[in-house]
C-alpha cells in the first residue's frame, strides 16, 4: 500500500478538534454484471478510474475491483473514502465521470451495498510483519 493511503487513513484517525468529530469512513460495495461481450474494454476503463481515483483524491482511501471466478462478468468493488465529503467529491470527479460515461452502456445491472465498517486494517504492500493501520 502507497504511503498516500497512509497517509489518507492518517487523516480519518487523526481529525482537529473533538473526537466526536472524526470523518467516518465510507465503505461500499457495487456488485456490478458487465455485457461479456464488454468485458475486456470495461476492465481497461475501471482500472484507469480505479488509478485516477486513489492517486488524484486524497479521500479515496482504497479502490479494490474483483471478478466472481464462475461467473468473470460479475464484478465487485470494494470502495473505501475517508468520509462522506470525500465519497461525494469522488462522485462527481472528472475521471470518475468519464468513467460512468464511457461504461454505460457495458454495465448491465449495478447494486450498491452500504455497509457499516467494523474495522479496516492494511500493511505496506510486502511488508510480512511490517506496520499495520487500521481505521
Amino acid at each position: 500500500m502507497s504511503s498516500m493511503v497512509f497517509a489518507a487513513m492518517a487523516l480519518v484517525a487523526t481529525t482537529p478538534g473533538s473526537p466526536a468529530r472524526e470523518p467516518v469512513p465510507i465503505v461500499r460495495i457495487a456488485e456490478l454484471e458487465i455485457d461479456p461481450a464488454q468485458l475486456d474494454a470495461y476492465k481497461r476503463l475501471l482500472a484507469e478510474e480505479q488509478e485516477a481515483s486513489v492517486r488524484l483524491e486524497a479521500g479515496v482511501l482504497m479502490l479494490h475491483s474483483v471478478a466472481l471466478v464462475e461467473r468473470p462478468t460479475s464484478v465487485r468493488l470494494l470502495e473505501v473514502y475517508a468520509s462522506r465529503a470525500a465519497y461525494e467529491a469522488h462522485i462527481r470527479s472528472p475521471h470518475f465521470l468519464r468513467y460512468k460515461s464511457a461504461t454505460e452502456r457495458m454495465v448491465r445491472s449495478l447494486r450498491l451495498v452500504e455497509t457499516d465498517p467494523i474495522l479496516l486494517c492494511a500493511k505496506s504492500k510486502g511488508a510480512t510483519g511490517g506496520p499495520v493501520t487500521c481505521l
